[in-house]
């Protein structure tokens, strides 16, 4: 079995492993123990590793294990994978168990309410999705059925229907596009109702474009129809004649060099390091842009917001998919 499954690690900003893993192809995912012990606020890894060896030596019918463990009893808690190191990588069930043990069921440690308060975070997804945002696995068997981008920007492309502009003209708006695919698809950013990615690279194209000699007519408007609370706004729209310096714009000047600053604005520099390094784009200037003398409780806390919205699209994503597919997608590690 061991020759079937590979394991895809989580990655920090440095592209060290995390401790946690996903294995391929079936997505059953797992944490060391010692990213287990870190999870439960732990004071080491030895705590979890004898926990693990009472579990494991307990008889599956008659124990003392807290209800929560006890399903867990008298089993090799090792993910079978076919890791060369050997590596005791714990299975997101037992994961998940141990977790809620140490939040609830162990006596009162210094750890504990970090404990509950991770343990807490991850329930309503489950171990094993909270696994796969942190490792951007996707089952292959959700890969077609997953929506390619959000609804949220599919439905702000679908209001242009709810406004009209002149054939000379066009707007950031509906030409945008390629940046709003990318950074939803390529990126697995996740996005909210009310982002404005297109607003970012409208005041971007505002700026340059008056430096340019080929910019002699003046920007016209059109009202822009919004589905929201913003309802009617006037915005720019441009002469067509502009349009294929804007697209060269858009590919050789916005993405590669404001991209990345309006995703480090909106989610941090660690979560735009982690989007990058994904994509296996961490250049020199993303590295640069995104590295951090010392941590802020700001930047801890847009990671956070970027891990939760992560996490609530997948979940979102997952919860379409019809229940007979689902239930080939999380198969029992035993």
């Amino acid at each position: 079995m061991s020759d079937e499954f590979y394991l895809v690690p989580a990655y920090d900003e440095s592209r060290n492993e995390t401790g946690y893993y996903t294995r391929e192809p079936d997505g059953v995912s797992g944490m060391t123990v010692s990213a287990l012990a870190d999870f439960c606020s732990t004071s080491q890894p030895s705590v979890v590793s004898v926990l693990l060896t009472r579990i494991q030596s307990s008889d599956p019918v008659s124990n003392d294990l807290p209800d929560c463990l006890k399903p867990f009893a008298g089993k090799d808690l090792r993910l079978v994978s076919n890791d060369l190191q050997g590596r005791l990588i714990v299975p997101d069930d037992a994961c998940s168990a141990i977790a809620e043990y140490y939040a609830f069921e162990a006596r009162q440690y210094a750890g504990k309410q970090v404990a509950t308060a991770n343990y807490r975070s991850m329930a309503k997804a489950g171990m094993r999705i909270f696994i796969w945002v942190r490792t951007g696995y996707i089952p292959p068997v959700l890969r077609d059925s997953l929506k390619a981008h959000t609804s949220n920007y599919i439905q702000r492309l679908e209001n242009t229907y709810d406004h009209v502009i002149a054939d000379h003209l066009w707007s950031v708006f509906r030409e945008g596009a390629e940046v709003l695919l990318l950074v939803e698809k390529k990126m697995r950013v996740p996005v909210d109702k009310m982002d404005l990615c297109d607003g970012s690279i409208g005041t971007r194209w505002s700026d340059y474009r008056k430096t340019q000699d080929w910019a002699t007519s003046p920007a016209e408007s059109y009202t822009h129809v919004f589905r929201d609370q913003r309802d009617k706004q006037y915005a720019k729209a441009y002469q067509l004649t502009e349009l294929q310096y804007f697209r060269k714009w858009v590919r050789e000047i916005y993405i590669p060099d404001y991209l990345p600053k309006y995703l480090a604005g909106k989610f941090g520099k660690r979560a735009t390091r982690e989007i990058y390094s994904a994509m296996g784009e961490l250049n020199p200037y993303v590295s640069e842009l995104t590295t951090m003398s010392r941590k802020t409780q700001k930047e801890d806390q847009l990671y956070i917001h970027y891990q939760q919205a992560k996490q609530r699209l997948l979940k979102e994503q997952i919860e379409e998919v019809e229940a007979d597919q689902l239930s080939l997608v999380l198969p029992s590690e035993g």
